[in-house]
């Protein structure tokens, strides 16, 4: 908390100011961040193109280059924000590849659990990595770690600047960050900021105003979670009345903090309400939203928490659904001109009774043309099903098998009984990976072609074919290693990020799609229990009240 000063001319690089503070403070032997008014500075630009002012303040993390401090928690702290960019980065690909329900995946959506897909390839990217690290630092902000968290938002605020106008004006996450950083500014007792904490709760004032409406009234005729978003105005308002108030203009900071003393009571619950909805089975959080969004009334709150569940549900099931759809798309491949297969369009034609195969290949050779595939189902079903036969062959042998011949007693026997020699059975159970029908079809097929050939001497090519199944298979045996190695070290990056991902899921408020609930990273927000605010309330209050505004 030791405060010095510097003096620099604006045309320096944040390398020089870095230098000159590492002199300043003796910390030759630490790495430092710096940052002002909520920004990283970077080392390569100019201090003056960086928005750095005279008489700025700049906060300074050090964290110690030796190997021993490399353990501590400072240094992981510094150290976690490349870790969850790698992070984000392997959701991001994940979310762009086929679903896997071995993999985790990130995807934005609306907050009915709609997708966005309008967005660019990089404006997905940067969107969904501003939103991580605003929800990795609100992790920190919880434990009230106030420089780690504002060192993870001033990322955000970066990531987030990559968006265009139009997205940032749409959502509410550009909104709560700058509400965030402002808050950790109080929390930390810098005053010294108070230009750029002005100019942020004016871009979260404008934020809130566009996406919620003008006394909420967009989010009343969107769902009956208006009124819960109050409580995001209770700290908005009570930040403009300090702000205001360290400013000099104490007039503002008398009516921002009514505003913000009358919201504060409006949103407080009765103990006893909030207990009895709780015997009813529901939990602290459902129970204390409930109450906020039907201003107490403790039937309304129910038919909230009620109706809050069922759409929740409502989208788990159509996600089941979706990540059905690419399971059955991944696994029939794509028409001739590189389409997914229709999946609405393959249920109609398995409803009119043909197999689910011949459909699959009517479409594919039809580019996914209705009208098209029912003429080929009804001229050309047996053809349909023999080219469906063969794809699923090709499918079969290239999908992940044992990379070693699984022994089975009685595979080799079974294989003898019908005519093949020992030498042969075993060379046809390593071409087919073990698969005791694909074996059997060939030798019945050989047998029936030329038997008395098959049994004077052995098949040279066979012996062949069944070397280059072994040599494939030890090569797909490294591959999968390799695999695996990097899958674990993904598995071990993801582990900064998921659980808090996890614990909120996180979605945006499109203002170009009719949003409904907000579930997910947004109901930390409405759920807040409001105590810290009505602290700094009654503060303020006492002090407008000495110096004779009140």
């Amino acid at each position: 908390n030791s405060c010095i000063n510097i003096n620099i001319s604006p045309h320096s690089t944040g390398y020089e100011l870095e230098q000159l503070i590492q002199e300043k403070l003796n910390l030759h032997d630490q790495n430092i961040k710096m940052i002002c008014s909520g920004r990283m500075i970077q080392l390569n630009e100019q201090l003056q193109t960086q928005n750095i002012r005279t008489n700025g303040t700049i906060l300074v993390i050090a964290v110690p280059k030796s190997a021993i401090a490399a353990t501590t928690s400072d240094i992981q702290t510094l150290n976690l924000i490349q870790a969850v960019k790698e992070a984000t980065n392997i959701l991001h690909e994940n979310s762009r590849q086929a679903a896997n329900s071995n993999r985790y995946q990130l995807r934005i959506t609306d907050q009915q659990g709609r997708e966005l897909t309008a967005l660019s390839d990089d404006e997905q990217h940067s969107l969904m990595l501003a939103m991580t690290l605003h929800e990795k630092g609100r992790s920190f902000l919880r434990q009230r770690d106030y420089l780690s968290a504002l060192a993870l938002f001033s990322e955000a605020d970066n990531e987030f600047r990559q968006c265009s106008s139009q997205m940032l004006n749409s959502v509410d996450n550009w909104g709560l960050l700058n509400l965030d950083i402002v808050w950790c500014y109080l929390c930390m007792q810098n005053v010294n900021d108070l230009q750029d904490a002005a100019e942020r709760l004016m871009k979260c004032d404008t934020c809130f105003v566009k996406v919620y409406g003008n006394s909420f009234q967009r989010l009343k005729a969107l769902q009956k979670d208006g009124m819960g978003h109050m409580v995001l105005f209770v700290r908005l308002h009570l930040l403009q009345a300090i702000v205001a108030y360290h400013a000099g203009r104490k007039t503002d900071a008398k009516n921002f903090l009514g505003m913000a003393e009358e919201e504060a009571r409006m949103m407080r619950i009765d103990p006893e309400k909030l207990t009895q909805i709780m015997l009813m089975g529901y939990t602290t959080k459902e129970a204390r939203r409930g109450l906020r969004s039907a201003q107490g009334n403790i039937d309304q709150a129910v038919e909230f928490i009620i109706e809050n569940r069922r759409l929740r549900e409502e989208r788990h099931r159509e996600e089941e659904a979706r990540e059905e759809e690419e399971r059955i798309q991944r696994r029939y491949g794509l028409t001739e001109n590189g389409q997914k297969i229709n999946i609405t369009y393959l249920q109609q034609l398995q409803s009119m009774g043909y197999p689910r195969r011949a459909c699959v290949e009517a479409l594919k050779q039809s580019n996914n043309r209705l009208e098209e595939a029912s003429e080929m189902l009804l001229t050309n079903l047996d053809t349909l099903i023999t080219a469906s036969r063969v794809a699923k062959r090709d499918n079969e042998d290239d999908d992940d098998q044992e990379t070693e011949l699984m022994e089975d007693a009685t595979h080799i026997p079974q294989l003898i009984a019908l005519g093949a020699e020992f030498e042969e059975a075993r060379a046809l159970l390593e071409i087919y990976g073990n698969r005791l029908e694909r074996a059997v079809e060939e030798l019945l097929q050989k047998a029936q072609d030329s038997y008395e050939t098959m049994h004077e001497h052995n098949d040279p090519s066979l012996f062949a074919r069944a070397r280059t199944a072994v040599e494939k298979r030890m090569a797909k045996k490294i591959r999968l290693d390799e695999q695996s190695a990097a899958d674990q070290q993904r598995r071990t990056t993801l582990e900064t990020i998921v659980p808090d991902l996890l614990r909120s899921s996180m979605e945006t408020d499109d203002t170009n799609t009719d949003s409904q609930t907000n579930n997910g990273g947004s109901d930390d927000y409405l759920d807040l229990l409001l105590d810290e605010e009505e602290t700094f309330i009654r503060d303020y209050r006492q002090r407008l009240v000495d110096d004779g505004y009140w």
